[in-house]
Order: structure tokens, then sequence, then C-alpha cells
């Protein structure tokens, strides 16, 4: 397991370890978005555990546009809504992160980065096979409600390819050329947030599948 911080917490695990217990998912074929709830806390309280399949299939075309040099960029979403009888259900808060993935050519292996607001871990995987597992990890998401009430949350994925252009700003971005118009006085990691969220969110307009679930309901005491 590794752990993504925000704030000094730590807000996303990754699940390294096999995932026997079946996810919900969509019963489309081809790429598939699952969540389950992690066991449950002394008050009630259950995390989603998220995960996509199928990504890689030998006749995704995502494995086609990874194969011509595309880099591919996963932004998945988990919303927390509290259930209200006979009223409007309430959005709580959410947590994205995205998920880049991209072929290094020269040393013939791939490099998956996973960013969450301004925290970054990089892995890089030698095959498209151990690719393809690391891209099944569930994702442990802590996001728990903490106030009584009936939940349940609403996971989301967007994936899409990357264009020339796009791919030249994440070359910008990963070897931390930061706009040289922002005040050369602000806090370093402060910078890098904003311009780690103004490039993801330029990516936001790209063509794309989009895939969305929810979970069970669950009780907070």
């Amino acid at each position: 397991m590794f752990r993504l911080a925000l704030g000094g917490a730590a807000v996303l695990a990754v699940l390294l370890g096999p995932q026997t217990r079946p996810l919900s998912a969509q019963e489309n074929p081809g790429v598939r978005l699952g969540i389950r709830l992690a066991d449950s806390a002394s008050n009630g309280a259950r995390v989603p555990i998220v995960r996509s399949e199928n990504l890689l299939s030998s006749n995704s075309r995502w494995l086609s546009a990874l194969r011509s040099g595309l880099p591919l960029r996963l932004h998945y979403r988990i919303e927390v809504w509290r259930s209200r009888e006979g009223w409007f259900d309430n959005f709580v808060r959410q947590v994205e992160w995205d998920v880049l993935v991209r072929h290094e050519p020269l040393l013939d292996q791939y490099t998956l980065l996973t960013f969450i607001g301004p925290a970054r871990q990089e892995r890089r995987y030698a095959t498209l096979d151990a690719l393809g597992a690391a891209l099944a990890f569930a994702y442990q998401v802590n996001v728990a409600p903490a106030e009584p009430g009936m939940y349940y949350y609403a996971a989301s994925l967007q994936v899409a390819t990357l264009s020339d252009s796009d791919l030249d700003e994440l070359e910008r971005f990963l070897a931390g050329d930061l706009d040289q118009r922002e005040d050369g006085h602000q806090n370093l990691g402060d910078a890098l947030g904003r311009e780690a969220t103004r490039f993801l969110l330029r990516l936001a307009g790209l063509p794309s599948l989009r895939l969305e679930t929810r979970s069970d309901r669950f009780v907070v005491r």
C-alpha cells in the first residue's frame, strides 16, 4: 500500500495486494468502474474503495492510443452524499485525483503518475501486463462522513488521451518549468499546486470516456 497526502492527512491509499471481494460495476463490456464499501468503523462510517477494470484489454482503444505514443489521463472523483427521505439528497464534499500514463520509448517502460492536489507519486513498469495490473489497483479514499445520517458515495472516472501540445505542457510541468509570471517570493509548494491545477484543468476538455457508479447506502450513528 502507498498513500498520497493532502494537507498533512492521508487522503488516498492504493491497495497493492489482491482484491478478491467483488465490486459493483456497470454491465456494459469494456472499461468498467466499480465501487464497494470498506468495513465499518465503530460509528458505522465506511470509506469507499474504487477500482477500474479492463482499461488496457486487448481490444481497448486506450491500449491502441498508448501504443501509438499518446499518454492517457484518468480523472477520478468521489462525492459524498447524504440521503434524505422525501427531500433532495445533500452533497457533502468530494475528492478528486488524476492518473497520467505514458510510454517512455527510449527506456521501453511505462510511467504512471498519480496527482492529488500538489502531491505526486511516480511509478514505473517494464511491461504492459505490469502496467495493466497497476491500473487495476483499488483506491481506498478517506472521506468518511462524521455527522450522523444515511450516506452513499458517487464515483466517476473520465479517461482521455493527451494531444501533442498537451504532452509538451506535461513535459514542462514534470521538468518544473513553472510560469515565470508567478511571484518569485511565493511558496514553492503553492506554486506547484497552482501549476498542477492549471495543467489538469486544461486537460479536462479533451474527448473522453466517462463512467459513473455509486455505492450502497450506510448509516453513521
